[in-house]
């Protein structure tokens, strides 16, 4: 019997190989990422721009989760609206109340920046993911160039 480096449940040598194959299988599919139905046409918009900024990073599409990044362009689209109608009406609407559009203009930032983090699409989180590349030689340093001359 072989343990895992996960578990500390036993394997025996076919169990393991049937775990790494089915791992194999997993991580090498192809993966195409689908904007939702319910999406409007920004909000698949938003969901085209972010797969874009996922095909520009050195994040495998197999790790992103499908529907955590519908939620992310819906998110973005119910902030685009809340700024619009918070341009429009003001903070404080004419009689003398707070714009609802501010607490949800709110609560979706607040998903918004979970989301984010969620799919390592913040900015520090990709370049922790670049810095870890180049330190394990994955990608070539782009500073090495320059800083060699």
């Amino acid at each position: 019997m072989i343990q895992t480096e996960n578990t500390k449940k036993h394997y025996s040598k076919k169990e393991k190989i049937d775990r790494e194959q089915v791992a194999k299988i997993l991580t090498n599919k192809e993966v195409t990422l689908i904007p939702a139905r319910y999406l409007n046409e920004q909000g698949k918009d938003y969901f085209q721009y972010l797969v874009d900024i996922i095909e520009d990073s050195d994040i495998p599409f197999d790790s992103i989760d499908e529907i955590s990044l519908n939620l992310l362009a819906e998110n973005l689209y119910q902030a685009a609206e809340a700024i619009k109608n918070i341009h429009e009406n003001g903070v404080i609407t004419v009689d003398g109340k707070k714009n609802q559009a501010t607490t949800i203009f709110n609560s979706v930032l607040k998903n918004i920046d979970s989301l984010l983090t969620s799919l390592n699409l913040t900015m520090n989180q990709r370049v922790k993911t670049l810095l870890a590349n180049v330190q394990n030689e994955n990608i070539e340093d782009p500073f090495k160039e320059v800083m060699n001359d």
